[in-house]
């Protein structure tokens, strides 16, 4: 087995089972005489949930996966020669990205992890810097990233060189403009996280009332089933003290 398999296979598994995981392979490697990849793999730590989870993208979401790859290249491929197609692999990069973190999100919570905002923007971030980065996006493609990224600048992004737009040009108008959609993206995204936890904030609190309602009704039910209970036992009482009536003579 390959340091390259060996990593596959462990960033495959739970954050939970990673250690266990780790040292069975390292030991694996050092019985096969493989003493480097033994060491490399014994000395990774554990992975982050948000680590963990975009290394599972490349096994439970490649296709979207590999849009996503294919869209960022091309956007690099024509930044300078085609600024409005870069626009349009753009919006395509964006796209695929949104629906990645969303899948990330999804299996976080299918393993017991809380996909807050901060945790989905660490997601957002490192899919971006793998990307830009063609040894990162091969190992992303793979699932066995090391560590988590920050997201590139657009310059970065697009190995565009930084402020080398014609003048003036409409180049450099598209890239302004791509680079505006991208704040605005961001910023709508987070005010979408915003309202999403509040949504589900709301729906908690209705489900907390409803419970409560439901409590008060059984409790008023109950109480009106002992007021007939006592209202009952008092006749039956009044009854008795009168004592039995007599027949006259």
């Amino acid at each position: 087995m390959s340091a390259t398999r060996a990593l596959e296979k462990l960033y495959a598994v739970s954050p939970k089972e990673f250690i266990r995981t780790r040292n069975s392979l390292a030991a694996e490697l050092r019985k096969s005489g493989d003493a480097d990849a033994a060491r490399e793999v014994a000395g990774l730590r554990r992975p982050s949930a948000a680590l963990w989870a975009v290394n599972q993208l490349a096994r439970q979401a490649r296709a979207p996966l590999e849009r996503f790859l294919d869209a960022v290249d091309r956007l690099r491929r024509s930044q300078l020669s085609d600024p409005r197609g870069a626009m349009e692999a753009m919006r395509a990069e964006r796209a695929q990205l949104e629906t990645l973190v969303e899948r990330a999100g999804q299996a976080l919570g299918d393993a017991g992890y809380s996909a807050s905002a901060e945790m989905r923007r660490r997601i957002g971030d490192t899919l971006l810097g793998a990307a830009a980065d063609r040894h990162h996006a091969e190992a992303l493609a793979h699932g066995r990233l090391t560590e988590e990224l920050h997201a590139p600048g657009f310059d970065a992004l697009t190995g565009a060189p930084r402020l080398r737009l014609v003048e003036g040009g409409a180049a450099q108008r598209d890239a302004k403009a791509a680079a505006k959609l991208r704040a605005r993206e961001d910023e709508a995204r987070e005010r979408a996280a915003r309202a999403e936890q509040r949504r589900q904030e709301a729906q908690a609190r209705h489900r907390e009332a409803e419970a409560r309602a439901a409590e008060v009704a059984a409790l008023e039910r109950e109480a009106a089933a002992a007021r007939e209970r006592l209202a009952e036992v008092q006749s039956r009482l009044k009854a008795a003290r009168r004592g039995p009536s007599r027949r006259p003579r």
